[in-house]
């Protein structure tokens, strides 16, 4: 069931946190993933995935060079966390099969840290995914130019800042338990983004009301900065979603509207931040935002 309401302020919103790819081709140092004996950034390779090297960084795709992919997605750890959680919790393979290349980078040469907080510098994590996503495009058949970023906690963080430092390579992001971190003043672009923001009222980790420990705002002040941005009406759609875990209730969507790019935040019902996701009922959710067949 859906409708249709006026708001003035995100009071009713959740969410807080911790053309062508051309044909250029360039042999990357590739780890077959077969082995789960072989290591990728210190930690064992999933299942269809490989390991591969860029600018010093060890990296997990799930892809092939001799495949034509719809786009690129990246997924980003949490803190402390590594490639191939969060490789799980939006079950990279799944998305793969539907026809995106994914890659699951490591932060800032470690398994544990983004430099996730916004200020004036762009930080070596958002040059590093910068390069990644040239990179990404410049060795794989790709459509479109740009990433779409899926972050989970300490990841969505870094989704935000990626968002605000170089919106122009980016279709949008997905941040599950994270929001912006840092000066919402250092964050001036008028370049809209998709952004589909999941969280919960039962996360106490990375509350919806923000934290001043790593200078991390709420979710309504994170939606409420996009919002702007997207130039949105202040109505929006409500819907109702499936659950996110098999403990949860459910989830309801608010989805604004007349957007340049889609907002929309979702609140997962009875979900704490470290929860078994169902990565195929997440899809559902954001998939209609992120603009994904």
């Amino acid at each position: 069931m859906k409708k249709i309401t006026p708001i003035l302020v995100l009071t009713t919103c959740l969410i807080s946190a911790c053309g062508g790819g051309g044909n250029k081709k360039v042999n990357a140092p590739f780890i077959e993933s077969n082995n789960k004996d072989t290591l990728c950034a210190a930690r064992a390779i999933p299942e269809g995935s490989t390991c591969v090297s860029v600018d010093g960084r060890e990296n997990l795709v799930f892809g092939d060079t001799n495949k034509e992919y719809k786009g690129l997605i990246l997924t980003l750890h949490g803190a402390p966390g590594y490639m191939a959680k969060v490789a799980g919790i939006f079950d990279a393979s799944m998305l793969e099969e539907k026809g995106y290349l994914v890659i699951s980078p490591n932060g800032n040469g470690s398994a544990w840290q983004w430099d996730s907080k916004t200020n004036s510098n762009t930080s070596d994590d958002t040059h590093y995914i910068s390069n990644l996503i040239d990179y990404a495009h410049a060795n794989y058949t790709i459509n479109g130019d740009k990433a779409r970023i899926f972050g989970y906690s300490a990841g969505g963080f870094m989704a935000y800042t990626l968002a605000c430092q170089i919106p122009e390579k980016l279709e949008g992001i997905v941040s599950l338990a994270g929001q912006f971190r840092g000066d919402f003043n250092a964050c001036t672009t008028a370049t809209a983004v998709a952004i589909h923001h999941l969280h919960s009222p039962s996360d106490t980790d990375v509350p919806i009301n923000g934290r001043a420990y790593g200078n991390i705002a709420s979710v309504e002040d994170t939606l409420n900065h996009w919002l702007t941005i997207n130039g949105c009406a202040s109505q929006f759609e409500q819907t109702s979603h499936p659950a996110v875990t098999t403990s949860s209730s459910g989830t309801v969507t608010n989805t604004w509207q007349n957007c340049a790019s889609p907002v929309a935040s979702s609140k997962l019902f009875s979900v704490p931040h470290e929860s078994d996701y169902l990565a195929d009922k997440l899809y559902v959710i954001y998939q209609q935002s992120m603009a994904l067949e």
